[in-house]
């Protein structure tokens, strides 16, 4: 049976004191120049910057909240890395 979320890695500078995460997800949203966004499994690859906030739904309900200035989120086969305070 296929994976049914998605992996998720954030990096960031240390200067952001935020723990960061690696793990899986059901969905990842953030804001880029087009407007608010949410990834989910099987979203189209892409690379965007991100701006502001970043928010991770686990699949246990748990939610996790990033605020930033600005960032680089890269969505690939259902791998998302993203780069915050760039």
């Amino acid at each position: 049976m296929p994976e049914d979320f998605l992996q998720v890695a954030v990096y960031f500078s240390s200067i952001m004191n935020k723990e960061p995460f690696r793990g899986r997800a059901v969905s990842v949203s953030s804001e880029n120049d087009l407007g608010k966004f949410d990834v989910l499994k099987d979203h189209s690859n892409f690379i965007s910057l991100i701006y502001e906030k970043l928010e991770i739904k686990t699949p246990g309900g748990k939610v996790i909240d990033y605020q930033f200035k600005r960032g680089v989120m890269k969505v690939n086969r259902n791998e998302v890395n993203v780069f915050l305070g760039l």
